[in-house]
């Protein structure tokens, strides 16, 4: 979506956000950006000086249109093309707000989320009856008030509640998707939404990338304010009561062995990739599926409904099993690189995407993830089928489909070791760039975590 649908849309105007600052480099070659978000300055583009007073309205705020013509009047209708652009890669960024004014007032600043959000208005003025979506989350920050919905790319922020109620900012909220809407009929969309809670959807969407630009991962926020809590807790007062250790075993692949060489690899060893032998062993041994049955739940009114479970080599609350693993093989010997889906059932791969700038992204996050130690030779990317957990479950639903990952991954890492493979679960994934990868609705099945595999590299004190 693109800045120029607001054009014609002068109550929705265009500024820089706080903290973000315009200026020329020091050669007057390009223009750079400083952001308070950011970690350091960044060229967004060539310097024309036939930009500077249109940037100057930018600062304060002004209709898109109003931007443009500034930058036509001092130069001609292609550079005015070329400052629309240059926009865009701004508001890609994050770095562009729009504010909200109508004679002269300003009701809301609209502040996107996601790349691809563009405000704009509806044709009509919703009606007073329709309400906010029960996905829609009111609260305040910093003397403001912040409306916020994981199902829309945007935040709005409103000085006082009677801005509700101004037309131009309903008009807002009900193209952003923030006002209640009439489900399609038979859209699978509007049933997974049906069974998610509140929480759960709020908790799922701010625990993983893309879908906000709130910092996210190890940003160590109270440093220098609030000192660390030490690694070990303060002992209870009273006698201890001193416990017999394990017998050591005999065995260089017992499962003591195996629990004591666990770590958490964060290299891969580039002269040992990672075989397609090796993968599959280590899926056959941590999540195939063994057995299947079905059975008969009833709810508290007596009504019944028969449930199929599975049985697998980690265990899953209620049976449920709805984690689904995701390859993405970036160096595989026997197996060529691209998104594969893991079929548990008939223990096969079904290749999905083959290597394009979306996968190099996840492969780069994940790098990232282990601060650049290496290249991961596979991520494994799992994506929760959420209804199956939604469907049985109210208020836990969530929580326990995070535990349910957690038992994977212990289940991978101590299979992995076991196949001297080098394993790494990693905090941080982007939800977003995984469902325009595979085309998947986010909300129906949707990525919960990433696991980095390789070859095992030399052997390394480092724990995790």
């Amino acid at each position: 979506m693109t800045l120029e649908r607001i054009l014609s849309e002068p109550r929705i105007q265009v500024r820089v956000r706080d903290g973000v600052s315009l200026a020329r480099s020091d050669d007057a070659s390009s223009f750079v950006v400083s952001s308070e978000a950011s970690d350091g300055p960044l060229s967004v583009g060539p310097y024309r000086p036939e930009y500077d007073d249109a940037n100057h309205l930018l600062r304060v705020g002004a209709p898109l249109v109003s931007l443009r013509d500034s930058v036509s009047a001092r130069g001609d209708a292609a550079l005015a093309a070329s400052y629309l652009q240059w926009l865009g890669r701004l508001s890609d960024r994050g770095l562009i707000e729009f504010p909200l004014v109508t004679e002269g007032v300003e009701h809301a600043v609209i502040v996107p989320q996601r790349p691809s959000f563009v405000p704009t208005l509806s044709a009509e003025v919703p009606a007073n009856a329709r309400s906010l979506d029960r996905f829609a989350l009111l609260r305040r920050l910093d003397g403001s008030w912040i409306l916020e919905s994981p199902l829309v790319g945007a935040r709005f922020l409103l000085s006082d509640l009677d801005s509700l109620d101004r037309p131009a900012v309903r008009c807002a909220l009900s193209a952003a998707g923030f006002l209640e809407a009439t489900p399609a009929p038979d859209d699978p969309g509007s049933a997974a939404l049906a069974q998610w809670e509140f929480h759960d959807l709020l908790l799922h969407h701010h625990h993983r990338g893309g879908w906000h630009r709130d910092p996210i991962g190890a940003t160590f926020p109270f440093i220098g304010e609030i000192d660390p809590l030490p690694a070990r807790r303060p002992a209870w007062p009273g006698n201890p009561v001193p416990l017999p250790s394990a017998s050591p075993s005999s065995s260089e692949n017992s499962f003591s062995s195996v629990l004591e060489g666990r770590r958490s690899e964060r290299t891969c060893d580039p002269t040992r990739p990672i075989t397609l032998d090796a993968l599959g062993a280590l899926l056959d041994r941590a999540a195939r599926a063994r057995e299947f049955d079905s059975i008969t739940l009833q709810d508290s009114a007596g009504r019944s409904a028969s449930y199929e479970i599975s049985f697998r080599p980690y265990p899953s609350a209620g049976s449920c099993y709805e984690l689904e693993i995701y390859p993405l093989v970036a160096r595989c010997e026997g197996l060529d690189p691209g998104l594969y889906h893991y079929d548990s059932v008939e223990h096969q791969l079904v290749r999905i995407s083959s290597p394009n700038l979306e996968t190099d992204m996840i492969v780069f996050e994940a790098s990232n993830a282990t601060s650049f130690m290496a290249s991961p030779q596979i991520v494994l990317i799992f994506a929760a089928r959420f209804a199956r957990v939604t469907w049985k479950y109210r208020a836990l639903a969530y929580g326990l489909i995070l535990r349910n990952l957690g038992a994977l991954c212990q289940t991978l890492y101590l299979a992995a070791t076991e196949l001297e493979l080098s394993p790494c679960a990693i905090g941080y994934g982007n939800a977003e760039r995984f469902a325009r990868l595979t085309g998947l609705d986010p909300v129906v099945e949707g990525s919960v975590g990433e696991f980095v595999l390789g070859g095992k590299p030399l052997p390394s004190r480092r724990r995790g």
